[in-house]
């Protein structure tokens, strides 16, 4: 079975992830969720889902996709059965979470384009983590998240790994590698986007590190070293993982 995030499953067993995010949701600025209705969008296993429900919510829905039509790619796609492989291994992972950890979190299989506040209702706080990069539009998906959104959003994102990931001018890069990867922000373009998508933000990081799991890519140095001078800082980060930031934000009222 693959794992994307390293979770803590009873009897002692540990997920080989490709992410180890267990060091880091401790230092992010989730407000108390007791008794709240959550929403993590862009779920996969449910690390995030699990967490909301581990902190006290009152109901955690998890939200992902299982068709591979919804997938944006920037380039030739994929075969079907493919991409279809890829989504099922992380909704399988998520059902044997769900099952071993004996959780009631609700997993619904949509876009985060189409969410409805008439379908799933609204949500006093939604996480968004590591998904905007993959989206061809995410001012639209955004707009779709505020739709739903009562209370606050955290988002926990991948960043520039540059000297413009400090910068205090919002910009965005073309990350248009092959996959499903768009365009990926420094935390001022992530901040300005979300204001841009009907949020105020109240808090936001500086970029940090997110370590990989057991289960993630493995380069050396010397590989690090070869290729074009200008991606040097990001193949030097990505030996022990992938910058971050987050910001946390609050719907912005409708105007009367």
């Amino acid at each position: 079975m693959r794992w994307y995030h390293t979770l803590e499953l009873p009897g002692g067993v540990v997920t080989p992830g490709e992410y180890d995010l267990r060091g880091i949701v401790r230092r992010l600025p989730f407000p108390p969720l007791e008794g709240l209705r959550c929403l993590d969008i862009g779920s996969r296993d449910g690390f995030f889902a699990f967490e909301m429900e581990r902190r006290g919510a009152g109901a955690v829905v998890s939200v992902d996709i299982s068709d591979p039509a919804l997938v944006d790619f920037t380039g030739p796609r994929p075969p079907d059965e493919v991409v279809q492989g890829e989504l099922d291994a992380g909704n399988d992972a998520f059902e044997t979470a769900r099952s071993a950890l004996g959780s009631g979190v609700e997993r619904v299989y949509e876009s985060i384009y189409d969410l409805d506040r008439d379908a799933i209702g609204g949500f006093d706080f939604v996480f968004i983590g590591t998904l905007l990069l993959h989206l061809r539009d995410p001012a639209r998906a955004l707009a779709a998240v505020r739709a739903v959104t009562d209370g606050r959003l955290l988002v926990n994102e991948p960043v520039v790994s540059s000297i413009d990931a400090w910068r205090r001018r919002p910009l965005a890069e073309a990350y248009m590698r092959k996959g499903p990867f768009w365009s990926i922000y420094n935390p001022a373009g992530l901040r300005q986007l979300l204001t841009a998508s009907g949020f105020v933000v109240t808090a936001s990081s500086r970029p940090y590190l997110v370590p990989w799991g057991a289960g993630g890519p493995r380069s050396s140095l010397r590989s690090a070293l070869i290729g074009p001078p200008g991606e040097l800082p990001r193949r030097l980060i990505g030996l022990r993982g992938w910058l971050h930031a987050w910001v946390l934000a609050a719907a912005r009222p409708e105007p009367p």
